[in-house]
This record gives structure tokens, C-alpha cells and sequence, in this order.
């Protein structure tokens, strides 16, 4: 599929179907010779339209630019057209079109009938185009553009991305595109307007018309369909050709047309005005026709700023190299924007977004110049290995407030069924089997543990998990607090508050010594993915909430995501980080609205993602190649309408209030109070309407019931999910086969974690694999590298707790510390360099830097060589298993090597540390040990866990 013509314009009298030349007949059909007609008007109000030439060789066109010809009030006498580059150079202009090329135009049948008016034709390479027509000497009036593309069918340049951006008037100043279909078949068409999701450098355009109506009519004027609000009407066929519009109130239409000549008209319903766009899709054009390559990514918080902001930018690069497409969107930004750039390895600025005239459509044609000691060619390289980046500077960061490194991105606007994998072996699990299986499961293998799952089987440790006691980091806080002295004098002292310390306590203990390890693991996966963090709204400070939200977390583990997203939703400590507690309804007279944080993250973090995703978790293309938005601002606003008037729990209190004093209650879900709830009528994801007088629980009900039916659900969250506990770059297949299970457990139930923890684990990638693979397994999170290392040598403290101190500080992660809501690093983070270049994701490079790795290497030394927490309750290994061993090194060697590596050493790692254990003393044989052991943690094949 192609977009063939996007066009929109002031005033016209007529459809002008009578100016269209006529044209033999093709032996397939295309979509061609395409027009605009609006009021041109003087300075940035004329009338502009570009186009782009894709594919390879030349392309030959002509435009016109009529004016006195039309049988219309009011036309533009002298009209002048000018054609331009991707530069902005003009590449041919014409006043009057007997001046110059007379005989070609004559000769094309194109020319005008009056001699005042303007045409040219140019043979053009592929690359980015803009047509602009104006008045001599500033007149106004209504002219008419014209592009026509000369060549004849299977011509291997073609043109796409025709668009034209104008004012929606009432009467006869309606907006009319034009358009034939040549050819001996029907080609079937899908035909929309845009009006409320205009966006022009990422910001909605002032004065769009937000609630277009249109007609496609014949050549004869006859109607053939007309659509108000594009749901109402073909949904199913306007969906399935994945070019949906993201407003409800924008109309659509998909027909199969003879050849012939159509017009499209745009109104404003109850005659209301203002800036519209229509566009024409071929839906027989097959995708990626132009062989172009998207890149993507997603903005983030930059370096240290502190912020909500968002966003995302695609970047389109043209088959032949020579230019790219850039489009974004961002939202939450601290302020106001002071530049936008994209950057290259060094830093340096490639593209000046702000000096770039957006196309009509808001997209950025980027034509590649040499930038300082780079050439072309190095650009190219950079985008490819990922190392080119998009930032928006701001007020507050001029530095740059978000940034977003381009990615290779992959899709397709459907996938084939993946073949089933092959059954896993029968029989017992080898000790490397069962512990490749086990630092997948928990928080890190023992020789226990190995021994009981060779003895279980992997099913029945799974069984044994499910049904283990929960381990509540609230409980171990309330009995921390209830260990404290009593305060003095009492009663009438302020009781013992919880610390941060009891926090990060209770996760480090059950992280290392509960017995609900593979509850604990999946918490911990589900908390960088649903984030809440001592960042934000001074969590770390207010008693119990955190404590109170992991447990969530912990208990929603194993049972449905519906239920966990709506106790999440509901639970204080999310409502304070993201601005969803006392959210209060609109207030016409002081100019608010509701709070659109936790709606916007709600659907973009913790259930659908930015882009519809088939089930294998690539994305849904559009029929130009691009990927499909989930929801837009509109979403966002009804959303955020729904959740509103929640605040803290009121226990024992007859009429509770919004905004209640200390202390506030952490442990129970939020309640609504009636009158700060918003009654209006709602519109919510995928265009779900709420009618007006709800109560706040109906509301919600229907919004986490309509999130979670969506399809991207399960692809977005299992993906996530697997690249926590196995890989991160888990096969469509894979994907596919959990999100199935996710789907459906088998039993009709959409949302079963236990089903889909079983999926993830007992899949033929986790339980086989292919550890020799290109970008398999993951690298362990230094937490997880940790636990790792204090489980495997079954660490002690004299009180039986875990106290790890300053974690955060040589990891850069410890949980509930993450510095935004977008966690410690992305799901899609891939470093740039080789990686990128491979199209493989690394999430945890993120946070892997030059300081990181030295001052994690130091931290374990640390718990080798001496020992974690406080000098009261000291953490230490227990190594006197291990120093029997150390008389022989291989042995010792081959030991580790089963207990932290899963039997994944190489053989060239195995004899280095084996000759390292042989330079120390026979006799020293905690030295030996520790050597050994120290060497094992830091070596790249214990990092990368396959």
C-alpha cells in the first residue's frame, strides 16, 4: 500500500473533476494526476504541497498552478508556481506557462486555458518536494494546484506523500481533492481527513477542525460514501487496513473505484471551521514498495533531568541513502522548547530540527549533507549502528530535557502462525539444565537447590513455588517498626515511623533467603515494568508505601493482570508517583483539568505501549511502512477524565474527604469521593464511549476492562517478562507462544501470570535454546549478580536479615530506586555499536557505563573478600564447602562452574582461572577460593547469563 495524495485547502465553489485531463487506458491500475484547490492568500498562507519521489531512476511530472480559468467567484488572477527541493533550492518556477516549455506542455495535453496561468514540467531524482503557489504581486483568490505524474506504470520511481495543509470554510469554501484512478481494473482506495490529531512540531495545530466530515464523489458528482466519524461506519475494513485514523470525529471511507475521476470533499460538521488534511491510500500497493527502513525510538529523560517528559520519533531512510523522513511527538515537557536536534556519535549536531520546514503533514524531510568531518557515508554508519539520537532542549534542561537513540525496527502488517517447537527432552534435568533453569526462576542457584530440581523435575518446582507462602515486605517492615525501643514519653510520643532502610531491608532479605523465590523473581520483572520509586512525590519518606505497593506486586504475581492493573491503579503509593491521588475533576472557572500523567502511563508503560504489535511482539506496520499509534491525546483526556476524585483510604470515618490529614493510609486502595469525580461523558481507548452520570467504579471498571482487551496487551507485557527472567531477545516465536498462553490459559482466561510465568519457563527457548545464538540470553542485572553470589555461597548475617547498604550507588538499580517511571533502562535499549547494527536489544547496557562496571567489580569484591551491611549485623559468605575444594583446582573450577554458570564456562576461560588458582599457595585456601569465585563474577561469560 501507498499514500497517493494527501490534500487540504480553502474554498472552492465546485468540484473541479472537469479540470482533470483525460488519460489512455494502463494495463494495471494507479492512482494519479492529483489536485488542490483553496483561497490562496499572501505571506505564510499560500498554498504548499509536497510530495515525495521514492524508489530508483527519475521521475517526470508536471504542475500546474490555474487561477483565471476556473469557473468559480473570486479566483486568483496571476497565479505563480514554484517547485523545490528537500533543501528548500528551487528546482523550477514559471509566472506564465507560454514563457517557457509551451511545446511540452502542449504536447503532454496540460495546457491551461488561460495564458496567466503557470506550469512546468521537471524530471526529478527521489527525494523530498514541495510545490508552492501564490499570487503575483500578493494578489489572493482561488487557485488550483495540479500534480501529474507523467510516467507510465512499473516505473521504478514513484510518487507518494502528496499533501497540501489549508483552512476548512463553510458553504462553497469547503475543501476539495481531486484525484483519477487510470487503468483497466478498480483500485481499491481508502480516503480520510485529519483534523483533531494535526500535530506541526509535535504540538496539535491551533484552529485544526475538530470534527471534519467528507464525501467521495464521482466524476459526475454523484455521492458514492460519505462518513462522519470513521467508527461508525466500516470500522472493521478501515482497521484492518491498518490506517485508522487516531481521532474518533475524523471520517474514513475504503471503496473499490473504477478508473475514472473521484473528488473528495471536507466540511465541518454544524458548519464549524478550521485546518484539515485529506488523504488518499492505495491499498494495492504492496508495503515497503520503496524499500526504505525504519528506524525508531523512544524519548527519555536525558542524563540527570528530572522529569515526566516523553515522546517518540521515527526516522524513514530512503532506499538510496541520500535523504530520510523524521516525525515526532513528545508530551510533558517542564517547559518551553529551545531546541530540537538530531545528534551524531560525537555529540555533534547532524539535523537542526528547528531550521527544517515540517512538510504539510508535520513530518521533516532530512537530506544528508557532510557535517563537519563527516560525510554522508558516516551518517549512514551512524544510523544503522545506532548512534545517531533525537533531544529536545528546553528551559530547564538546555542540555536536553528527553532524548531517544534510533533503532533498527521491525514489523510486518501481519505474521505468519511461527512453527511449533520441538518437544523438550524427557528424563532428568542435568545439574546444568537445573541450574540454567533455576537463575531464570529465582535470585540465584544453590547446591541444594540444583540437587531438588535434578530430583523434582522442573514441573514439580514450579508446583512447589505456586503454592509457597508469600513472603510480605509490609510484614517484615511492621515487625522492624515493632522491634524499636518504645518511644519516649509514652503514649503520647509520636509512634516509631518505618525507614528506607526497613524497606530496602525486606526486599534484599526475601530476595535472598524466601522461600517464594519465583514469586519474588516475578515481582521484582513486574516492578520494572509497573514502577514506583523513592524519586518522586517523597515515597521514600512516607510510611509504609512502598512496602505496601511491592506486596502488591508480590501477591498479584501469580494470579490475573486485570486485577493487578486495577490494584496498582488503586494502590497510594502509585497514586501519589504519578499524580493519580487527588487528582481532582475540570474547574471551567480556574482553568484546570485532570491530571494526565498516570493515563498516559497506564496505557504507554504498563499495558499497550506506543504502537499496535502483532502477537510475536513486532509491530503492526501501516501500508506505508510507518507504525500504527495505540491511542492519542484524545485517549489521554478520557482517561484522565475517568480517574479522578481517588484519594487516601479513610477507615472508621463516616463522611471521608479529598484531601484528609495525617496520618494518611498507605496499606489499603484509595477511595473516590463522589463529588471530585468527573461525570461527564468520556471517550476512552479505542474510541469506547462512557456516558455521562457514571459513578467513579463504573468508569473505571469499563477503562481497565477496555485496556486490558486490547490485543497488544499480552505481546507488550510477556515480551517484557521474558527478557527479565531469560533473554533479551526472545524469537517471534516465543513471544508468540506466551502471549498465546496469555491470551488464553487454555481454560478461556485471558490474563493468568501463573499460566504465562509456566509459558516463559517451560518454553523450548528457556528450557533448550540456543545459547550460540546471536543475542541470546541477557546480561544479569547487578542486583541480580548479588543475589547470585550471596545465595550461591549461602551468605549468613547474626540476625538473619539481609541489610545490603549503598547498592544504589555502585549499581545504578536497586528496586524501588529507579530514577524515573521508565525504570532503570528500556525494554528497547540497544547499545549503539555493534549491537544496534545487529538489530539486537541490550536493556541492560543502559546502565553498564565505564563507572558502573568498576564500581560493581569493587562491590562484590567487597562481599568476596570482606562483607556487606552494617558493622552490627555484617553479611558474609560461607565459603568452608568451597576451601575443601581448593586443593584442587579444576575441581573447584568445574564446581563454580555448575553452581554460577550453569556449565556455560568456555574451555579457554576455564584453564585462566584454573592457572590463577595455581599461582597461590596450596595451603591458602581461602585465597584460592576467593579468587576463584571473584573471577567467576566479573568474567563476561557469568555476566551474560545464557
Amino acid at each position: 500500500m501507498r499514500r497517493i495524495f494527501s490534500g487540504a485547502g480553502w474554498a472552492a465553489a465546485a468540484a473541479l473533476v472537469s479540470t482533470f485531463i483525460a488519460q489512455p487506458a494502463f494495463a494495471i491500475s494507479s492512482a494519479v494526476n492529483l489536485s488542490t484547490r483553496m483561497v490562496v492568500q499572501s505571506g505564510d498562507n499560500v498554498l504548499i504541497g509536497g510530495f515525495i519521489v521514492y524508489g530508483s531512476g527519475q521521475k517526470k511530472i508536471a504542475v500546474r498552478a490555474m487561477g483565471p480559468s476556473l469557473p468559480v467567484a473570486g479566483t486568483l488572477s496571476d497565479p505563480l508556481v514554484e517547485l523545490h527541493d528537500g533543501t528548500g533550492g528551487i528546482v523550477a518556477s514559471n509566472d506564465n506557462w507560454r514563457t517557457t516549455q509551451q511545446d511540452l506542455i502542449i504536447a503532454a495535453g496540460l495546457a491551461p486555458a488561460n495564458n496567466l496561468e503557470s506550469a512546468l514540467i521537471a524530471t526529478i531524482n527521489p527525494g523530498a518536494y514541495t510545490v508552492v503557489v501564490k499570487g503575483a504581486n500578493n494578489a489572493t483568490g482561488v487557485g488550483l494546484m495540479e500534480i501529474y505524474d507523467l510516467d507510465p506504470d512499473g516505473s521504478p520511481a514513484r510518487m507518494a506523500n502528496i499533501s497540501t495543509r489549508g483552512n476548512v470554510l463553510t458553504g462553497d469554501n469547503v475543501m476539495i481533492g481531486g484525484f483519477i484512478v487510470r487503468g483497466d481494473v478498480g483500485k481499491r482506495m481508502l480516503v480520510r481527513a485529519r483534523g483533531p490529531s494535526l500535530f506541526l512540531n509535535g504540538l496539535p495545530i491551533a484552529g485544526r477542525l475538530m470534527d471534519p466530515t467528507m464525501e467521495l464523489r464521482d466524476g459526475n458528482g454523484a455521492l458514492i460514501k460519505a462518513n462522519d466519524d470513521w467508527r461508525t461506519d466500516q470500522q472493521a475494513e478501515i482497521s484492518a487496513s491498518t490506517l485508522a485514523p487516531t481521532d474518533d470525529h475524523e471520517p474514513a471511507v475504503v471503496w473499490t473505484l473504477a478508473p475514472g475521476n473521484y473528488t473528495a470533499i471536507v466540511r465541518g460538521a454544524t458548519n464549524s471551521t478550521g485546518i484539515a488534511l485529506v488523504e488518499m491510500y492505495d491499498l494495492d500497493q504492496p508495503p515497503s514498495a520503496d524499500g526504505s527502513t525504519l528506524y525508531i525510538t523512544e524519548l527519555r529523560p536525558q542524563g540527570s533531568a528530572t522529569s515526566q517528559g516523553s515522546g517518540t520519533a521515527t526516522l524513514r531512510l530512503a532506499a538510496d541513502g541520500k535523504s530520510a523522513i523524521i516525525s515526532y511527538t513528545y508530551s510533558n515537557l517542564t517547559g518551553p522548547i529551545t531546541g530540537m536536534h538530531v545528534h551524531g556519535a560525537d555529540t555533534s549536531i547532524l539535523f537542526d530540527v528547528d531550521a527544517a520546514t515540517p512538510q504539510p503533514d508535520g513530518t521533516l524531510i532530512w537530506v544528508f549533507v557532510p557535517v563537519g568531518n563527516f560525510t554522508v557515508a558516516d551518517i549512514l554508519n551512524q544510523i544503522k549502528a545506532g548512534q545517531t539520537y533525537l533531544n529536545i532542549h528546553t528551559a530547564q534542561y538546555p542540555t536536553g530535557e528527553i532524548k531517544g537513540f534510533f533503532n533498527l525496527s521491525t514489523g510486518a502488517q501481519s505474521v505468519p502462525t511461527p512453527s511449533p517447537p520441538p518437544a523438550l527432552p524427557g528424563g532428568t534435568p542435568t545439574a546444568a539444565a537445573a541450574g540454567r533453569f533455576l537463575s531464570q526462576a529465582t535470585f540465584g542457584a544453590t547446591d541444594a537447590l540444583i540437587a531438588q530440581v535434578q530430583s523434582q523435575g522442573y514441573d514439580a518446582f514450579l508446583n512447589a513455588q505456586f503454592a509457597a507462602p508469600m513472603s510480605s515486605h509490609l510484614a517484615f517492615v511492621d515487625a522492624a517498626v515493632a522491634a524499636l525501643p518504645s518511644p519516649s514519653p509514652s503514649p503520647s510520643a509520636t509512634p516509631n515511623q518505618p525507614t528506607l532502610t526497613m524497606t530496602n531491608d525486606a526486599w534484599w532479605t526475601n530476595a535472598i533467603s524466601g522461600q517464594d523465590q519465583l514469586r519474588q523473581r516475578v515481582a521484582f520483572a513486574l516492578s520494572e515494568t509497573l514502577v514506583v520509586s523513592i524519586s518522586s512525590a517523597g515515597l521514600g519518606n512516607a510510611p509504609f508505601a512502598l512496602p505496601a505497593y511491592y506486596d502488591v506486586l508480590v501477591r498479584d504475581a501469580f494470579g490475573n493482570y486485570r486485577q493487578l492493573l486495577e490494584d496498582i491503579t488503586l494502590n497510594p503509593a502509585m497514586g501519589a508517583y504519578l499524580n493519580m491521588l487527588q487528582n481532582d475533576k475540570a474547574n471551567p472557572a480556574r482553568g484546570t483539568l485532570p491530571n494526565e500523567n498516570y493515563a498516559r502511563e497506564l496505557m504507554q508503560l504498563f499495558s499497550i505501549g506506543l504502537y499496535n504489535l502483532n502477537l510475536d511482539g513486532s509491530l503492526t506496520l501501516s501500508s506505508s511502512g510507518f507504525p500504527i499509534a495505540t491511542y492519542g491525546q484524545g485517549e489521554i483526556l478520557g482517561t484522565a477524565a475517568v480517574l479522578t476524585g481517588w484519594t487516601y483510604a479513610q477507615p472508621g470515618v463516616a463522611n471521608p474527604v479529598f484531601r484528609p490529614g495525617s496520618p494518611q493510609d498507605w496499606r489499603d486502595p484509595m477511595i473516590n469521593i463522589a463529588t471530585r469525580h468527573q461525570t461527564t461523558a468520556k471517550s476512552i481507548l479505542n474510541g469506547v464511549p462512557l456516558p455521562a452520570d457514571q459513578t467513579a467504579a463504573q468508569d473505571l471498571k469499563v477503562t481497565l476492562d477496555t485496556i486490558f482487551n486490547h490485543p497488544n496487551v499480552g505481546p507488550f507485557i510477556c515480551r517484557q517478562l521474558i527478557e527479565r527472567l531469560v533473554t533479551s531477545n526472545p524469537s517471534p516465536g516465543y513471544v508468540y507462544r506466551v502471549a498465546s498462553v496469555f491470551n488464553d490459559n487454555g481454560q478461556g482466561v485471558r490474563g493468568d501470570l501463573k499460566a504465562v510465568v509456566r509459558a516463559i519457563l517451560m518454553d523450548y527457548d528457556a528450557r533448550v535454546g540456543f545459547a550460540a545464538a546471536q543475542g541470546a540470553g541477557h546480561e544479569r542485572e547487578p542486583v541480580i549478580r548479588l543475589t547470585n553470589l550471596l545465595r550461591a555461597f549461602n551468605a549468613t548475617s547474626p540476625s538473619g536479615k539481609y541489610s545490603v547498604r549503598n547498592a544504589f550507588a555502585s549499581f545504578a538499580e536497586e528496586a524501588m530506586h529507579s530514577p524515573t517511571v521508565f525504570n532503570f533502562f528500556t525494554p528497547d535499549y540497544s547499545a549503539p555499536g555493534a549491537i544496534a547494527t545487529a538489530g539486537l536489544k541490550s536493556p541492560e547496557f543502559e546502565i553498564t557505563t565505564d563507572t558502573t562496571v568498576i564500581s560493581t567489580t569493587n562491590y562484590l569484591r567487597n562481599a568476596i573478600y570482606a562483607s556487606l551491611g552494617p558493622s552490627s549485623d555484617r553479611i558474609t559468605l560461607s565459603l568452608a564447602a568451597e576451601q575443601t575444594r581448593a586443593a584442587d583446582p579444576a575441581g573447584l573450577v568445574d564446581h563454580l562452574n555448575s553452581l554460577l554458570m550453569a556449565g556455560g564456562m568456555s574451555s579457554g576461560t576455564r584453564n585462566i582461572l584454573i592457572n590463577a588458582v595455581n599461582q597461590i599457595p596450596v595451603a591458602n585456601t581461602l585465597e584460592r577460593v576467593r579468587t576463584a569465585i571473584y573471577l567467576v563474577v566479573n568474567s563476561p561469560e557469568f555476566v551474560v547469563d545464557k
